[in-house]
């Protein structure tokens, strides 16, 4: 006797469909998280080159470093920003003045939802700073 197939799914092929669909879903899940981490990172990387460059432009117009920093507007990012000025004298040209700032700043955030684990690379929070390094050359203001 033939018996005709019935159409229907085991209880066990649900289950493995559903399985599957569920790693599927923590895999985008991760990813988008990953994705999100990612961009707020090159974000406040941008916003503190940014403003390093900013820095340096004040400096070319002739502003004192301690005025350049009153300037500038605060960010949590910055962890500190320095000028070391010299004079620097060049043959027949004069003297010019030279100055080398230093803008160390954290890529993840001090408090927030995410600070106070790992981001996506396993830096922690705390150790995470990063430095950037300008010499600036502007005429002589003596």
């Amino acid at each position: 006797m033939n018996r005709p197939r019935t159409a229907a799914y085991t209880l066990i092929e649900v289950l493995i469909a559903a399985g599957v669909l569920l790693v599927v879903t923590a895999a985008a899940a991760a990813l988008a998280l990953a994705t999100l981490t990612q961009e707020e990172i090159n974000a406040r990387i941008a916003r503190c080159l940014n403003l390093h460059e900013q820095a340096a432009r004040l400096y070319q117009l002739g502003l004192a470093p301690d005025k350049i920093i009153a300037i500038l507007p605060e960010d949590s990012a910055v962890a500190s920003l320095t000028f070391t000025a010299a004079a620097l004298p060049i043959t027949n040209l004069g003297t010019v003045d030279q100055a080398t700032t230093t803008l160390t700043y954290r890529t993840t955030p001090q408090s927030g939802a995410w600070a106070a684990g790992t981001w996506s690379a396993g830096e922690n929070s705390t150790t995470a700073l990063r430095t950037s390094t300008l010499t600036v050359i502007r005429p002589s203001l003596r």
